[in-house]
């Protein structure tokens, strides 16, 4: 039996089996597996979408780095994109490559427009095992054997990730008009509600840096690349810390492009990770 035969025959049998899609199905049906996938989505959407829609901006400085670094091959490929880019913006041309492109940044951006609101609408359902968890964190925090001022970085940090969702449905809402707010109260709202996740992130952030702080004073290695739960979070909050001080502006302070990327940083290990498992599964059918 030839290896094409078999490999056939395989697929056919997992395609059968029920078991295939139960796994494909786990990650939507964990609420955090699910808003990271999504999160993923809607930030990768608007990364590549503004990478499309800035491409002759973005040719152009690869040309003057690459003339700076003296990348003889880098330097020839990017003219070359150049020369495509120039004559698909030519109306003498023929615009196969022009309108495709732009018309694609404009789905993505609607895409993640969409899954941006999704995202919070799940959110607010959540609420109720939310504040589960924040009274339950808050009696362990209050019991632990700990310092006065850990209680109360701890404590704070448990309040403003709790308090910050009622907000954040609020703005929501308004922002629908499904409330009696005017519509700049949806704004108001929304900036309030970052701001108690900056509060969040920060303390994260800060409690990261004091385990990786008390490690190396303990004499153990610090290995950050296998060390998932800490690389994990650190890259999550390094990326999600500047999005904070965006979200918590009134105008913001980062373009589309980098909240893309911000975005898509803070969540795609943890997507790939849940993915990867499910593949490790699959492959044992």
């Amino acid at each position: 039996m030839s290896t094409r035969v078999r490999k056939t025959q395989y697929l056919l049998r997992l395609l059968a089996n029920p078991k295939l899609y139960s796994l494909l199905g786990s990650p939507f049906e964990d609420p955090l597996k699910l808003d990271s996938l999504l999160s993923t989505v809607c930030y990768g959407s608007l990364f590549i979408s503004e990478l499309i829609k800035r491409r002759p901006e973005l040719v152009q400085i690869l040309s003057r780095l690459a003339r700076k670094l003296k990348i003889q091959g880098l330097l020839s490929l990017i003219k070359a994109y150049i020369l495509k880019i120039q004559r698909a913006l030519d109306p003498k041309q023929c615009l196969s490559i022009h309108i495709p492109l732009d018309s694609l940044s404009t789905k993505l951006r609607l895409i993640s427009d969409y899954i941006a609101d999704v995202r919070i609408f799940n959110r607010m359902w959540g609420l109720p095992g939310l504040l589960a968890f924040g009274i339950e964190d808050l009696h362990r925090i209050l019991t632990a054997d700990s310092s006065f001022i850990t209680k109360l970085l701890e404590a704070t940090g448990t309040i403003s990730i709790v308090a910050y969702q009622p907000l954040e449905n609020v703005a929501f809402a308004a922002d629908h008009n499904w409330t009696h707010h005017e519509q700049s109260a949806s704004l108001r709202y929304y900036v309030a509600s970052s701001r108690l996740w900056a509060v969040f992130v920060v303390l994260e952030v800060v409690k990261l840096v004091k385990t990786m702080v008390q490690t190396k004073l303990s004499g153990k290695p610090l290995d950050l690349l296998h060390n998932r739960s800490l690389n994990r979070s650190l890259v999550a909050n390094i990326a999600n810390l500047p999005l904070t001080v965006h979200w918590s502006s009134y105008d913001g302070c980062l373009s589309d492009l980098t909240v893309g990327f911000l975005g898509t940083m803070s969540t795609l290990l943890d997507t790939i990770d849940s993915w990867r498992e499910v593949f490790a599964q699959v492959r044992q059918l």
